[in-house]
């Protein structure tokens, strides 16, 4: 009996399960530990990433690809625009808490702060794509008058600063009570505050 080549793992299996194995179990986890949890040699991760440095910071750094932009570039839709910025504004909030999750790791492993951030052009990196999708997709819902003229880059600033402030409160100050839930409430907080100055006028 002719027996095939083993399947390969793909690098996206391997930093999927390395990132749930340094989330529960932190940065002191052995490669071969993650190998073996992968069904691999640690040989091969190193092959992969390097080194176990380079398999963190693949499964814990910021994103080349931040999945939400294609949400905003296809936007705004034919709901209700408020409707959508809250949908938008849980979205993004769930992103910096998943993005936090890995940084407070790959910090408390030693990892200096310059290499969170794959070495790019700063104008094609993921979050400068990701603002400008943002400021556009609130410039096109001012367009179609759903909401209020003002500048789109401000409110795109103010509004992914308060989300990435709350993400930095629950992850490194400890903020207590924080699940999925009550930040869900707090993003629509947010922009219950925000709606006077943004809602379309009569």
């Amino acid at each position: 009996m002719k027996i095939g080549r083993p399947k390969e793992v793909s690098d996206e299996h391997i930093v999927a399960v390395a990132r749930r194995c340094f989330l529960e179990r932190g940065g002191s986890i052995s490669a071969a530990d993650i190998a073996r949890e992968i069904g691999v040699s640690h040989t091969t991760l190193f092959n992969r990433f390097g080194s176990k440095q380079g398999l963190m910071l693949a499964a814990l750094g910021a994103p080349r690809d931040i999945h939400w932009i294609e949400t905003l570039e296809a936007g705004p839709d034919h709901r209700p625009i408020r409707e959508q910025i809250v949908e938008i504004a849980c979205t993004i909030a769930a992103f910096f808490e998943d993005l936090y999750a890995g940084f407070t790791v790959l910090q408390a492993s030693g990892i200096p702060t310059e290499a969170l951030c794959p070495g790019e052009d700063p104008e094609e990196s993921a979050p400068a794509r990701a603002f400008r999708a943002l400021t556009e997709w609130i410039g096109r819902a001012q367009d179609q008058k759903k909401l209020a003229q003002c500048d789109a880059q401000v409110l795109a600033s103010t509004l992914l600063g308060v989300l990435h402030n709350r993400a930095f409160s629950n992850r490194i100050c400890g903020e207590p009570g924080s699940d999925k839930a009550t930040d869900e409430h707090h993003v629509a907080d947010v922009i219950t505050l925000l709606w006077d100055g943004i809602k379309p006028v009569p």
